[in-house]
């Protein structure tokens, strides 16, 4: 079945457009509802009182209110003359994260996208959210690199395989765009990472996506002195993948922001846009 709802959260004038774009070609492939979602970070009053703190307040809310205002633009621009159904909405966060206000649009859709988080945006903390709504929302997470334009995603996807609750979820809630893609290629990666562990092709999800009309082809790798996180990133790019698709924490997140893991690594490395699924 198609995605019939796809939220695109932007909060990020600079790159609206290279996280819209991919939304809007998905929205058009399946007819989907989109819906473009900003949230205004709550302002907190000072604690006490301060000289000019009411017009400090007046001005974030002015910028945010601008922003706002650009943002909308931009995703009325993008969408005008589409054949699909575009709905903008803004939320006035009462809330300081605005990641519950996401949270609460994204349980009902089919597919939210959003942005990676930059390193060099003061606001990241705060307003990039893809991780957490990831895994927050039981929905599906599409991220665009913060790095680069991709106005077509999802025509040569690269499956992260390995048995394991997350990887199958996040295969199953990729199928729609899997059933319409030129190429599906399966990666299973050796984690142990050496020649004599024995790893054998998993064909079994092979047959379940041949059964949806799916040709996959099914790769094995073992990484050469290199972690798991870049085996899959090299191999990406060998295959020339505009997509890959992977479950997100296998591990508790507090483990992974600890030592690090796999999906840490892809979400901060990423070069091609990321479906994760938890």
């Amino acid at each position: 079945m198609p995605y019939k709802t796809i939220l695109v959260h932007l909060n990020d004038t600079r790159r609206a457009e290279a996280v819209l774009e991919p939304a809007v070609r998905l929205a058009s492939r399946h007819n989907a509802h989109l819906i473009g979602l900003h949230v205004q970070a709550a302002v907190p009053a000072p604690p006490i009182p301060m000289p000019y703190g009411a017009e400090v307040l007046r001005s974030v809310a002015a910028a945010q209110q601008k922003e706002t205002d650009e943002l909308g633009a931009t995703f009325a621009r993008l969408t005008a003359g589409q054949p699909f159904v575009a709905e903008w909405r803004v939320e006035k966060g009462q809330r300081v994260d605005p990641v519950d206000v996401v949270m609460d649009h994204s349980r009902a859709a089919g597919l939210i996208v959003a942005g990676q988080t930059d390193p060099e945006w003061n606001a990241t903390p705060l307003q990039d959210v893809a991780e957490r709504v990831a895994i927050g929302s039981g929905r599906p997470v599409l991220v665009i690199p913060y790095v680069g334009r991709y106005p077509e995603v999802g025509r040569n996807v690269v499956v992260a395989w390995k048995a394991s609750r997350e990887a199958a979820r996040a295969v199953f809630d990729a199928l729609p765009i899997l059933e319409l893609a030129e190429q599906v290629q399966i990666l299973q990666i050796a984690e142990g990472g050496a020649r004599g562990s024995g790893l054998a092709a998993d064909t079994t999800i092979a047959a379940t996506l041949a059964r949806h009309g799916i040709k996959p082809t099914v790769r094995t790798s073992v990484p050469g002195g290199i972690g798991i996180g870049d085996e899959i990133l090299s191999r990406i790019a060998d295959l020339g993948a505009d997509l890959l698709v992977m479950g997100a924490y296998g591990h508790s997140r507090m483990r992974e922001l600890v030592f690090g893991g796999v999906t840490r690594h892809i979400a901060r490395h990423m070069t091609v846009p990321t479906l994760f699924s938890h």
